[in-house]
């Protein structure tokens, strides 16, 4: 068997049917196996998986360890296949999908150890989750060219990359078991931390535009900063992990370096007791980030022809920052990140 598709699932069951009917209509030719783990789920997703298991046929497999990572581990221990693919339970495949995956791994060398594509935006999306989508691909967003995943980024040409992240990604399964599985203890930023080491053993990981999902993104703003506020912790525990290397890129604690500059300026210039000075700097500086905002924000809702995304932009530009720079903070602060 060529592949195993690896969905680890927790109360998704406003979207686990759609994912699944996306897995089971793929166009290749070959036998691939799936593997729905499920997490404890409490909101009926389970029981949705087991009326779903009389259409599809698929293993179903309790996760009781709850954390996504052990999900994924469950999965390729149990998998039969030579790539593991895994997907999120809230996106769903392309019909080529597994075919794309075995054309990017086929025109590689044995060094590609994974390959995976783009999380796009589904068409169905509510405003709100098109507008989180849409701001996030942004470079005063996710850092441009300074970050080094595919993740939210929409490249449109193929190259080699240092994460893609697991809602959209195929690995050769030996080369999960000599590096290493996703390591259990993260809540938030698995994926980056096994594709830290994927890389750091030599392999390498390829991103096709033509390996494609849709993923939904979250539908509620407390929702959505919870989830950068995690993504930032997972930064920190990659630091404690690895040392810096680990991050490939200081983009990630760009929050944290500004929250940082403001600590320090304030002790300077309140030391000089030219505390006045200080606030009329401050004042300059948020004059000056309100203006970025405003000019991104202007230029993402005149390209994708949206004027409610310019409010939405607004809104959501600072919660990104500031939920990044306290989620390191609070991680940097405590002994236990999770």
């Amino acid at each position: 068997m060529l592949f195993s598709v690896v969905i680890a699932v927790r109360n998704e069951k406003s979207y686990i049917l759609r994912c699944l009917e996306g897995v089971f209509s793929q166009d290749i030719d070959k036998e691939y196996e799936v593997i729905v783990v499920d997490g404890m789920s409490t909101d009926g997703t389970y029981e949705l998986l087991n009326e779903l298991k009389k259409k599809y046929k698929f293993s179903l497999i309790k996760n009781k360890k709850i954390n996504a990572a052990a999900g994924r581990n469950i999965g390729i221990h149990q998998a039969k296949g030579d790539i593991v693919a895994f997907i999120d339970s809230d996106a769903i495949p392309s019909n080529d999908w597994l075919s794309q995956i075995e054309t990017a791994f086929k025109k590689n060398d044995k060094s590609i150890a994974g390959v995976g594509g783009p999380d796009l935006i589904p068409e169905d999306s509510t405003d709100k989750e098109k507008a989180i989508g849409i701001v996030m691909t942004s470079p005063l967003a996710r850092g441009g060219r300074f970050n080094p995943s595919t993740q939210h980024s929409l490249l449109d040409e193929e190259r080699f990359v240092e994460h893609i992240p697991t809602c959209n990604l195929a690995l050769k399964k030996n080369v999960i078991e000599h590096v290493g599985f996703f390591d259990e203890g993260f809540v938030k930023g698995q994926d980056l931390e096994l594709n830290y080491r994927i890389i750091k053993a030599g392999y390498r990981l390829f991103y096709s535009p033509k390996i494609k999902v849709v993923h939904y993104r979250k539908n509620h703003i407390r929702e959505f900063a919870r989830q950068v506020f995690k993504w930032a912790k997972a930064k920190v525990a990659i630091i404690r992990k690895h040392g810096f290397n680990g991050l490939t890129s200081h983009v990630y604690l760009w929050p944290i370096y500004f929250i940082l500059l403001f600590i320090i300026g304030f002790a300077f210039f309140y030391l000089l007791n030219i505390i006045q000075v200080f606030i009329m700097l401050l004042l300059i500086g948020f004059i000056f980030y309100g203006s970025i905002i405003i000019f991104e924000s202007n230029r993402l809702s005149n390209n994708f022809n949206d004027k409610k995304l310019f409010l939405y932009s607004i809104f959501l530009f600072p919660i990104i920052h500031f939920s990044s720079g306290f989620g390191i903070l609070n991680a940097i602060l405590k002994r236990k990140i999770w």
